[in-house]
């Protein structure tokens, strides 16, 4: 019986170790271009966002849940609000969207 116990006990560390680290990666950190090189989006891992296009920066904040990314951004003038997209990452690459972005 206390056999039993503790590897239940065991399994259940495990457990909540695997969702803590499965957790620890829903950030992102750094400056990622697309292929065509025109942008970049820059992440910290305090959840801000930094948007560049045509000498143009816009900045907010972002949350990744699961296979979607929301971006928030104080509405100014009516432009802003929140837009949610798909999300996915493999490795150096994000593909927001559909569209691929590169981390420099």
């Amino acid at each position: 019986m206390k056999t039993a116990v503790k590897i239940i006990a065991v399994i259940m560390v495990l457990a909540t170790i695997t969702v803590l680290f499965a957790s620890c990666g829903k950030t992102l950190n750094g400056t990622y271009k697309p292929a065509d090189g025109a942008g970049s989006l820059t992440f910290d891992k305090d959840g801000n966002v930094k948007g560049e296009l045509f000498g143009i920066t816009l900045t907010g904040t972002y949350s990744i849940d699961k296979d979607q990314i929301k971006f928030e951004k104080e509405t100014v003038l009516g432009i802003g609000g929140t837009l949610t997209y798909s999300f996915e990452k493999s490795g150096k690459t994000i593909i927001i969207d559909g569209k691929e972005y590169v981390k420099e």
